[in-house]
């Protein structure tokens, strides 16, 4: 069996492969909560292996011209968990959990998934693998300090927890991703990253469904808090999207730099949100991160339809014809 073809194929269908294992989660929580105790595991994993190929040398290189992550990095921790926190507020008013779990996902750093949808659109991988580098570097500052200021007063937070979890999770596996491209090299750090794909999706998927078992008796009695909580998740994924392909245009960014811009603005590490929700928040938290990356990667599935759209077309090579040196003389 090509492991290739079936990694392209997993790629191509992981909304609806997430979309499934969530189900397999709610039907059978007993059997896949089992792997619930090394979620933080799997999470060290997937870090790892969707960080190899970049290194402190690209990082530099792109912060030598910052502008695309820092813009990204403002919308995604500035705009957006402002926005989660008033949606959530004006929709979950006796609820407050819930918004807690959707500025949780807000302030979650820029997901690493993000690199498929740059190969598949010719978009700046450089600028993309930049920011969710940097980004994963700064999470246990942002993300703590983010849920302390606007979600301190819903429950009590294990801030020096979520750091630690945060290190070992995040930080500490991409660190160690870009300083085995320093030394070994990049290019037998893409081939293992290549080698290291199809895994890492598999456990993607066994992370959300063993996440999902925390809420599974509650979403057996979906309530109308929930489907809007729904609808909330799906807008918060269409909002990011929109900031970033807006601020590209403003900025006049160039097409495959707007389109990291874009697609980094919409697309969050749901994986580390869930976990950290399992871990250190009540069950009604664990909804939002869990379900995310379904409305994440299909929104953003039917939005590069239309980014696409936009790349720059190859020049056409000219043939000295005698009818187009007719024409060019006219």
């Amino acid at each position: 069996m090509n492991l290739q073809k079936v990694n392209d194929w997993v790629s191509k269908n992981i909304p609806f492969l997430i979309l499934g294992t969530l189900l397999l989660g709610l039907l059978f929580p007993k059997q896949l909560g089992a792997f619930s105790p090394y979620v933080s595991w799997m999470m060290v994993f997937q870090t790892f292996a969707n960080s190899l190929g970049g290194g402190f040398r690209d990082l530099g290189r792109a912060l030598t011209h910052p502008k695309p992550v820092l813009l990204t990095l403002g919308i995604l921790h500035l705009l957006m968990p402002l926005i989660a926190l008033g949606i959530g507020s004006a929709l979950f008013p006796q609820d407050p959990l819930y918004t807690l779990s959707l500025v949780l996902v807000e302030s979650s750093p820029a997901a690493v998934s993000t690199l498929i949808w740059m190969t598949i659109g010719d978009g700046n991988t450089e600028v993309c693998l930049s920011t969710v580098l940097l980004d994963s570097l700064i999470s246990p500052i942002v993300l703590p300090l983010t849920l302390r200021l606007l979600c301190g007063s819903v429950v009590e937070l294990d801030t020096m927890g979520l750091v630690r979890s945060l290190l070992f999770m995040v930080v500490i596996p991409a660190a160690v991703a870009m300083l085995l491209c320093r030394f070994w090299g990049k290019e037998p750090c893409t081939r293992l990253k290549r080698r290291l794909a199809l895994p890492s999706k598999l456990m993607l998927l066994l992370i959300v469904g063993s996440n999902i078992t925390r809420c599974a008796d509650k979403l057996h009695h979906l309530d109308s808090a929930l489907l809007f909580l729904m609808l909330a998740s799906i807008l918060m994924r269409i909002i990011g999207l929109c900031l970033g392909y807006f601020a590209g245009r403003l900025f006049r960014l160039p097409y495959g730099t707007g389109l990291a811009v874009t697609v980094s603005s919409g697309m969050r590490n749901n994986s580390a949100a869930a976990a950290l929700a399992a871990q250190y928040f009540p069950a009604d938290v664990v909804f939002s991160p869990s379900i995310s990356p379904v409305f994440s990667q299909l929104s953003v599935s039917i939005a590069m339809r239309f980014l696409v759209r936009g790349r720059p077309q190859p020049e056409k090579t000219k043939h000295n014809t005698p009818q187009s040196a007719d024409s060019s003389a006219l």
